[in-house]
């Protein structure tokens, strides 16, 4: 009975560590920033905001994200225009957002700044960030 007892306990403890950790994770603060996009100008060189484009072929994979100590956070993304958005996070490409569409993005080692370009090329946005909130950008067109 005490062995029975016993396991119950660490089973319960194991529990309550857990859930603490996950409530930890959503304690942070929420900050809701609308983002409204610009329209691209047109240049002859490469994109200064993407490091790392969707890759065309498998001959250029996308590096491996670096797992720092310590936590990881989330950005939500919400998309409320009709086109297809590319998202960038520290200018690595890290998916793309269907129209009217909502999605999430987890970072390992923080992050400073978001861009997202529409797959065609016309409108973009940008804005900085941080893991110190729990960041959902919302997207819009003029």
């Amino acid at each position: 009975m005490r062995t029975l007892n016993l396991i119950v306990l660490l089973i319960s403890i194991a529990f309550f560590l857990g859930i603490t950790k996950l409530s930890d994770t959503y304690a942070q603060e929420k900050k809701s920033v609308d983002i409204t996009a610009q329209k691209v100008e047109k240049s002859r060189g490469d994109n200064p905001n993407i490091e790392f484009p969707v890759p065309k072929t498998d001959d250029n994979p996308l590096p491996k994200p670096e797992k720092e100590r310590g936590d990881y956070c989330y950005i939500d993304f919400e998309n409320w225009t009709g086109y297809y958005v590319e998202i960038y996070v520290n200018r690595i490409y890290r998916g793309t957002l269907e129209p009217w569409d909502k999605g999430s993005v987890t970072v390992y080692a923080g992050f400073t700044s978001i861009y997202c370009i529409t797959s065609g090329g016309s409108y973009e946005w940008s804005e900085a960030g941080s893991c110190d909130f729990y960041y959902t950008y919302k997207m819009y067109v003029p």
